[in-house]
């Protein structure tokens, strides 16, 4: 096999998606989600922590080296996208969007695809007149094992992505927990376009195969072979064929630092994504495990994130009012408080020797701007800091504090799951019918 002509035809493909209008659509509805974001946090607090732009800009950058990541694996696995039914997942994706946007995932179109296929073929071989309806025979023959493959590298590509950027920029949020009490926390929004250099299979003339300029592939490969079987004089030729995807990733960090919060994330998913891939293969070779395969696939996704919101809120709040004192929650990049070495996590004591003990003082002691000195606690230990502030500032030295008591302003969590939310959404369809 020559590696170097394969790693040249797939870099000439990728390299297409900068000049590609599709792509480049893609990029802009993720400046959207994150314009929208910014004026969330315009709303709360006076002012965005870090521009559309500049979260866009690292979220393309970001998608293009993840896109080349998941592009490796896809051309390695060799799973041909026409056989995999991609017609039948996107619109099923689309609609359990109508249920919640975090449904808009091949988890959990892909597994209900791949159970869907595997029972029409279960019903074909019962009642055989069922698959002359051409949309149940394409759906029986679909290959699920390539299709659950291909939503664990999408997942895999993820943890990747959620690992490098999935801390950056969280923007703050204050919101109920269990017990009623307000909270400060993070929400940890990302999404990117992902560029993918896919394949397509398709049977030809031997002598058009041999003709074609190729790269031999070697006797183990694909990985994830297709349905598809060439007669005599025949051939199976795989063209490569660019995709545009798009990824998103949402949490909340209550009790857990946000950067530890997304390696926790982008850990766990990456286990789920290997378990996955390694149910696929195996179905391949034992097929009975096809549906435990393609159930695991959104029951594994709503159960990681079961369990991470558990951890999550049942751990205690690390953003509440301290005993003395007023915390911060965060701190604008570029700001004063961050030229002064001020972190989330502390706690301003004193300013200009003034104990503080609410927010409307401490923002009255700064209001008048110049430069003040504050004593600031930070593990249990005592700091002076200067700070210089100007008059009339939206967020005084670009600092968030956690939320006091009687804060009206606050986010409440409800934890509602797949079959829950599907339930609920029938539930609502029937009574308008």
């Amino acid at each position: 096999m020559d590696y170097g002509a394969l790693a040249r035809l797939v870099a000439q493909t990728y390299s297409s998606f900068l000049v590609n209008p599709l792509f480049w659509l893609v990029a802009l509805l993720v400046g959207s989600q994150y314009r929208r974001a910014a004026r969330t946090e315009e709303k709360l607090f006076g002012g965005a922590k870090s521009t559309f732009l500049r979260q866009t800009i690292i979220s393309a950058a970001a998608g293009l080296a993840g896109g080349l990541l998941a592009s490796v694996m896809l051309v390695f696995s060799g799973i041909s996208l026409l056989d995999i039914g991609i017609q039948f997942v996107w619109p099923l994706a689309l609609l359990l969007l109508l249920v919640s946007p975090r449904y808009l995932c091949f988890a959990y179109a892909g597994g209900l695809v791949g159970v869907f296929s595997v029972l029409t073929g279960l019903a074909g071989r019962l009642w055989p007149e069922l698959l002359a309806w051409f949309p149940l025979a394409a759906l029986a023959s679909l290959h699920i094992p390539g299709l659950l493959a291909l939503v664990a590298i999408l997942h895999l590509t993820e943890s990747f992505l959620i690992a490098i950027t999935g801390h950056l920029s969280p923007s703050p949020l204050y919101l109920k927990t269990e017990d009623g009490r307000v909270a400060g926390g993070f929400s940890l929004q990302k999404f990117w376009p992902l560029p993918l250099v896919g394949l397509v299979a398709w049977l030809a003339p031997e002598a058009v195969v041999q003709a074609a300029e190729s790269v031999r592939m070697p006797d183990w490969w694909p990985l994830f072979p297709g349905p598809a079987t060439a007669a005599p004089g025949q051939a199976l030729m795989y063209v490569i064929f660019p995709v545009v995807a798009g990824l998103g990733y949402g949490e909340l960090a209550v009790s857990t630092p946000p950067r530890q919060k997304s390696k926790a994330s982008a850990r766990n998913l990456a286990s789920y994504s290997l378990l996955l891939l390694a149910l696929a293969y195996l179905s391949l070779r034992l097929p009975l495990l096809t549906v435990f395969a393609a159930l695991f696939a959104p029951l594994g996704h709503e159960l990681l994130i079961i369990l991470a919101n558990r951890k999550e809120f049942a751990g205690r709040p690390l953003y509440v009012a301290p005993p003395r004192g007023v915390g911060i929650l965060d701190v604008y990049p570029g700001s004063a408080a961050a030229a002064a070495g001020l972190m989330s996590g502390d706690t301003i004591l004193a300013v200009d020797g003034m104990p503080v003990d609410n927010r409307h003082l401490f923002h009255a002691l700064l209001a008048a701007g110049g430069e003040v000195r504050l004593v600031v606690e930070r593990g249990g230990k005592t700091r002076h800091v200067r700070l210089s502030t100007r008059p009339g500032e939206t967020v005084p030295a670009g600092i968030i504090l956690v939320p006091h008591e009687g804060t009206g302003v606050f986010m409440e969590v409800k934890h509602v799951h797949f079959f829950s939310a599907l339930a609920g959404k029938l539930r609502a369809l029937r009574k308008r019918l």
